[in-house]
């Protein structure tokens, strides 16, 4: 699905922020008159989100925009195409946040909601038949994270998880080694919790490889469910080109 025919939902929709997101809006009233905004456009041949893809292993077009505050405040949204098999949507995300160094350690906290306008769940494909055809769904995710040389950590928190009713998180930690200017290699690893992927609390991890030349990306990415049959059961590989306008 093209982005740009759902611009107009993606306008009304950042205009209306969820209320969650609101909390954070008091970093931004200080915010110099030096600020910028950038626009993010990426093509690649899969999008995965925690390990799982998004699109049925097929090809996703994203775009964002933010607003970056010199003080470290930012406000943006996201936009890719998706695709749960019986029904192809759009999902758009909204978030809000504020960096900052304490100590010599950048420290980030943030709000991130997920929307889908047309309907659709992520596709876990743990327990299709637990979750409901909606017309439409959105959860909201409470994040902090912490960057040291080239470490990051970071904890997401949801009350109601892929927007089940469950509360549910997820813990990740990152490590990216520059080469050049043009060559670096980021390491992930993360894992998630919650009642929304099963009656139990369920812990599922991922981890990926990606490597970043110049615009252009390459990205390794398993992920465990010790169940068998299960879409996430085997290594995933994609491509991709990024850019960025300022």
């Amino acid at each position: 699905m093209a982005i740009e025919d759902n611009r107009r939902f993606y306008y009304s929709h950042f205009m209306v922020l969820p209320r969650s997101l609101l909390l954070l809006l008091p970093l931004l009233q200080a915010a110099p008159v030096h600020a910028e905004v950038a626009g993010y456009f990426t093509a690649s041949t899969n999008y995965l989100w925690r390990g799982v893809t998004q699109t049925g292993d097929k090809p996703a077009v994203s775009a964002a925009v933010e607003y970056h505050a010199e003080q470290g405040s930012y406000l943006g949204v996201w936009a890719s195409n998706i695709d749960y098999g019986d029904r192809t949507s759009v999902e758009v995300d909204t978030y809000l946040g504020h960096r900052f160094d304490l100590y010599g350690v950048g420290v980030e906290l943030a709000v991130r909601n997920y929307c889908f306008p047309s309907g659709g769940k992520y596709n876990y494909d743990f327990r299709p038949d637990k979750w409901e055809d909606r017309d439409s769904s959105n959860f909201t995710e409470l994040q902090a994270g912490v960057t040291y040389a080239g470490l990051n950590g970071r904890y997401s928190y949801s009350n109601s998880y892929l927007d089940s009713g469950e509360r549910g998180y997820y813990i990740e930690l990152n490590y990216t080694h520059t080469f050049t200017n043009a060559l670096s290699l980021h390491l992930h690893i993360g894992s998630q919790g919650s009642r929304a992927i099963d009656d139990t609390q369920y812990t599922v991890s991922d981890q990926s490889a990606t490597l970043k030349w110049g615009n252009f990306f390459f990205t390794a990415s398993d992920m465990c469910d010790n169940e068998d049959g299960r879409q996430s059961d085997h290594a995933r590989y994609l491509a991709g080109w990024s850019v960025e306008v300022r």
